[in-house]
């Protein structure tokens, strides 16, 4: 991969890494493009950006946007890169959005020149900044990363300030049916309850999805009803063994090995130190 960038005279993984990783770098270039000269761009011309495009904005986020820019207008540009004779919008998707919603016609731009990759990059430093992050919207980045660039989840924890663990549970909210990750999106199902119900088959998943809406379950209550869940489908030593660490998610034992998963480093902590104390106490 590094003869490939050196070959296509583009940026070293080490550079990107040192630039994207900074807290502050998409803060940094909205500066620099507010004090460059906009282009007006009709927005007619301008496609949304395909690696998040099933990211549902909420209708009411969208109005407020709509509202704040037909009284105010457009305090920074939105980011766009060329595509053949159109636009590919790279970031402001809320302002494009709403923006569209209240029919303004065009857009003032800053356009940048950057491949695929640079793209994904400033679309995970803008979502890992944003106070709302839409963790969908950084899984789906997150796996365009990985698939078609070879990150590995360590560089992406860097990039995105989180731990190893986080962006693998993180990557597990595609496996969720896509009615599933658009309750994620729209605020009406939290990542917590999303991320207990990801470790579930399909068909349990959807009802215990019609639980936590009609009695109103808690993450922590979520959590235990998918360990009942699980332990349903074990046998009578992995039931043993998930009784006597609740801390592990699965338990799978071999011919010279058991295994325990955890859904967190936290989980994994606290079984060991159980196991620590039942040692001592032996």
């Amino acid at each position: 991969m590094r003869k490939d960038r050196k070959k296509a005279n583009l940026p070293s993984l080490n550079d990107l890494i040192e630039k994207f990783s900074q807290e502050d770098v998409i803060a940094v270039m909205e500066k620099e493009y507010q004090s460059a000269p906009a282009k007006l761009i009709p927005s007619s011309l301008i496609d949304d950006t395909p690696f998040i495009k099933e990211v549902v904005v909420p209708e009411s986020t969208i109005d407020t946007f709509a509202a704040g820019l037909q009284e105010k207008g457009f305090y920074n540009p939105l980011v766009v890169r060329p595509k053949g004779d159109r636009y590919e919008l790279i970031l402001g998707r809320k302002r494009f959005l709403g923006a569209k919603k209240a029919g303004i016609l065009s857009l003032p731009c800053a356009i940048v020149e950057v491949g695929d990759e640079e793209e994904l990059l400033m679309l995970l430093a803008d979502t890992r900044d944003q106070r709302d992050t839409n963790v969908v919207e950084m899984a789906l980045i997150c796996e365009a990363l990985q698939r078609d660039f070879g990150y590995t989840q360590q560089t992406l924890a860097e990039l995105s300030h989180q731990s190893r663990s986080q962006i693998t549970n993180i990557l597990r909210i595609l496996k969720l049916p896509s009615s599933i990750r658009q309750s994620i999106c729209l605020g009406e199902l939290s990542y917590g309850h999303a991320r207990a119900l990801a470790s579930l088959p399909e068909k349990e998943m959807g009802e215990l999805l019609d639980k936590i809406e009609s009695e109103k379950l808690s993450v922590r209550d979520v959590e235990s009803l998918v360990r009942l869940e699980k332990k349903g489908h074990v046998t009578d030593q992995q039931k043993l063994l998930l009784d006597a660490f609740p801390n592990a998610d699965e338990v799978s034992i071999q011919a010279k090995s058991v295994t325990f998963r955890f859904a967190d480093v936290k989980a994994k902590e606290k079984f060991i130190k159980k196991l620590l104390k039942s040692r001592k106490g032996s």
